[in-house]
């Protein structure tokens, strides 16, 4: 009878000795400030060299740029708050859409904005080099943030990483449009516009592409 009890007490002990402690990630919010902290830094060192940053003087302050920016500002936060909660087993899918309304007004701002520079040719944007900087301001500035990101999200190993990446991408581009705003505020012309949209499409397909990646790699390491 002893020898009963005692056999399945001694195969517990062998399988719980295999195993290896694992820290649990922060919460979701939490993550999010940091990441956060990441983007504020970011802000100060810009600030610090933003005479490097351009050339022209920043364009008059309108309604439209500035709500733009808040909503950039909010569809960074949100998307990343959505990002985090889809990297954990057994959330909604449906947090992809928490961002949505930001990102909703943040496109109708930015093309309400776009109209004014329509009567106004010497707006900054209107011309390829001009929108080729802020193109390239957007993808240079999305690099950091991405791989703060990436290194938060990778903590939980998330089992929908298309999902959490399309929502990550989203965050880190909206936080590179909005610092690109601070440094250079302008309302965007046209071509602007068009160099944003290549931009934040292409910040969201890298991220997309590295959380996949970076799912199956640290399943691979398991």
């Amino acid at each position: 009878m002893m020898s009963n009890v005692w056999r399945p007490r001694h195969r517990i002990r062998e399988l719980a000795s295999g195993l290896r402690w694992v820290r649990s990630p922060p919460a979701q919010a939490v993550r999010t400030v940091l990441w956060f902290l990441a983007v504020v830094i970011l802000v100060s060192i810009l600030y610090a060299t933003a005479h490097r940053v351009t050339l022209k003087p920043a364009d008059p302050v309108t309604p439209y740029l500035w709500t733009a920016t808040l909503a950039s500002a909010m569809t960074a936060v949100l998307g990343a708050l959505a990002a985090f909660e889809l990297s954990q087993h057994g959330h909604s899918r449906w947090w992809l859409l928490v961002p949505m309304p930001a990102l909703a007004l943040w496109l109708a701002a930015t093309g309400f904005g776009c109209i004014g520079t329509l009567f106004a040719p010497d707006s900054w944007g209107v011309v390829a080099p001009e929108a080729m900087e802020c193109l390239l301001f957007i993808l240079g500035t999305a690099l950091p943030l991405s791989a703060g990101l990436l290194a938060l999200i990778r903590w939980t190993g998330p089992r929908q990483p298309g999902l959490v990446g399309a929502a990550g991408g989203l965050a880190v581009a909206a936080a590179a449009v909005s610092l690109l705003t601070l440094v250079h505020p302008h309302n965007s012309a046209l071509l602007d516009i068009l160099a944003h949209g290549v931009g934040v499409t292409v910040v969201v397909a890298v991220n997309v592409t590295l959380a996949g990646w970076s799912s199956r790699s640290r399943v691979a390491a398991l």
